[in-house]
């Protein structure tokens, strides 16, 4: 019984010490290093004053207007396609509606070398020739803000979808009483979904902002590619972190408005959140608008595949004698061949680390939505820790590991240090698979367990853990795909001797995306988009075997 009354203080302070080992200390010791300054002596204790600010003016000024182009653009061109999306995958009778969410589904978990691999190699700077001519048709911000608002799409088009079939059907059933059906659309069905739009359009700024794997191939100042840079070039954590710290307070204060907009949801709205929704028809325009819409989808998924799929299979000819490469069937598969064989080493030590990494972030984030369940500080903890790690450009945050670990050599000289950027990375998006799931197991189960005798452990090994093994297991998957497909931490903390597969399909790319880097992203594509659709498939099983229990 006494182990009883321990365990929920036991489970606390773990989960607290999770969050301290993730975020806390990292984001702890790179702020010692902020307020001490540049310049301040050993020891000494010094707030950053104007001064500092002067000296780093000039870093924060230019990615500034940056990262609001490159970030705004995408955000707009996302939602311009994601929106429209959204409604006619999700409330509409469109053909060939859910084939099209499943292809959202797995493009969310393509990982944004593979696809800078497939437009820059094509359509931008990245290759030795243009699929298209020869003037690059991507470069600068418009290039960087394109391929970002490709990626935003599906996030957009998936989690307002969610937002939409949440609407209760009977708000849309008593408008329709008094207004046309685009009228209670725009004014009940998008309204009741605004928090699940400015949601889905914040993560994309998000993640847009904290990434510098497009920026840094075209050469764009944003605020993630600007600390990369600095601290790749030895400047102090003073300067990287005073020019992280706007991005990183402007989005995470978003992402604290619109988490707790997702809050105020019922969960159980969300976990069978198509439950009774109700479906538009199109009637006449059916055809006419399923045909756009798959246009789109092909337009924004087709390009970079064959962009690969071209630049892969061109092989031969000699530079002296002036005799341009050749696309052929059989240069494709042996480049396919080669590809697979050199990547085999990286993929699988890749995913070894990713699914520690995921285990780690997938047993915190339950533990974190178990404590959520009631109002109170640890839902506002939970909510501010997610948000700030969203927030954190890629880059800053294997920085922060690294000031946070460089000290503890077993964990800063091995792999360790890897799973760790990987739970940082992975740990939002368990949550956000986890928390509908535990936040909706029925209060009643609970009550007659511990009438049965069961404490707090036992209703926990015995109602909770059963009732969410499938959302479990659903986002275990979820982070193990997207940590695989992590770069911006990986590339800072991966100790030598370590190959993880983005760092060296990044690296390489920085050559030119020639015939042997398209066969490789070809291959890892096909890698992703696999693991991808168990992922997918396993979110679905998972809620769908909530609402049928």
């Amino acid at each position: 019984m006494s182990g009883d009354r321990l365990a929920p203080a036991a489970g606390r302070m773990a989960a607290a010490l999770g969050l301290v080992a993730v975020l806390g200390w990292p984001i702890a010791a790179t702020a010692w290093q902020a307020v001490r300054g540049a310049g301040a002596p050993s020891g000494s204790f010094a707030l950053i004053d104007a001064g500092a600010f002067g000296r780093e003016a000039s870093l924060v000024a230019g990615p500034a207007v940056e990262t609001l182009r490159v970030s705004g653009a995408a955000v707009l061109g996302a939602l311009a396609i994601g929106l429209p999306m959204a409604v006619l995958l999700s409330r509409t009778d469109l053909p060939g509606r859910r084939l099209l969410r499943a292809a959202m589904a797995l493009a969310v978990f393509v990982p944004m070398p593979i696809l800078v691999a497939g437009w820059l190699g094509g359509f931008g700077g990245a290759g030795y020739g243009q699929l298209f001519g020869r003037e690059p048709l991507l470069k600068g911000w418009p290039g960087a803000a394109f391929v970002h608002a490709v990626a935003g799409v599906p996030w957009v088009a998936l989690l307002s979808g969610i937002g939409l079939r949440a609407v209760p059907p009977e708000l849309e059933e008593s408008a329709l009483l008094d207004l046309p059906a685009w009228r209670v659309l725009l004014g009940v069905s998008l309204r009741g979904a605004a928090g699940a739009i400015v949601g889905s359009a914040v993560l994309v700024a998000a993640l847009t902002a904290g990434d510098m794997t497009v920026t840094d191939l075209l050469l764009v100042r944003t605020f993630a590619e600007e600390a990369y840079v600095q601290y790749g070039l030895g400047r102090p954590p003073a300067a990287v972190a005073l020019v992280a710290i706007p991005p990183a307070l402007t989005i995470g204060l978003s992402l604290l408005v619109a988490g707790r907009l997702v809050l105020r949801v019922d969960p159980a709205r969300i976990a069978s959140a198509s439950a009774a929704s109700r479906e538009w028809r199109l009637g006449a325009w059916r055809w006419p608008i399923g045909l756009l819409a798959w246009l789109v989808s092909a337009a924004l998924f087709v390009p970079p595949v064959l962009a690969m799929a071209w630049r892969a299979g061109r092989v031969g000819g000699d530079a002296a004698a002036g005799v341009s490469p050749s696309w052929s069937p059989g240069g494709l598969g042996a480049s396919l061949s080669y590809a697979a064989a050199e990547v085999r080493g990286p993929l699988l030590e890749t995913a070894a680390v990713a699914a520690v990494g995921a285990s780690l972030s997938v047993l915190l984030a339950w533990g974190l939505a178990w404590l959520c369940r009631r109002p109170g500080p640890w839902r506002w903890a939970t909510l501010l820790s997610a948000s700030l790690l969203l927030a954190l450009p890629g880059p800053v945050a294997g920085m922060a590991l690294l000031q946070a670990y460089l000290p503890v050599a077993p964990v800063s000289d091995s792999l360790a240090i890897v799973a760790l950027g990987y739970v940082m990375r992975t740990l939002p998006f368990a949550l956000l698979v986890l928390w509908p799931a535990v936040r909706g197991i029925p209060a009643a189960l609970l009550e007659s367990a511990e009438v049965d005798g069961h404490g707090p452990t036992g209703r926990i090994a015995r109602v909770a853990l059963p009732m969410t093994a499938g959302p479990v297991g659903a986002s275990w998957l979820v982070g193990f795909v997207l940590a695989t497909g992590e770069l911006p931490i990986t590339n800072l903390v991966s100790p030598a001797g370590t190959d993880p597969l983005t760092k060296f399909l990044w690296g390489q790319m920085h050559f030119g995306v020639d015939s042997r880097i398209s066969a490789v992203g070809l291959v890892l594509l096909a890698a992703f988009a696999g693991a991808g659709a168990l992922a997918v498939g396993a979110c679905r099983w998972a809620y769908r075997g909530s609402r049928s229990g």
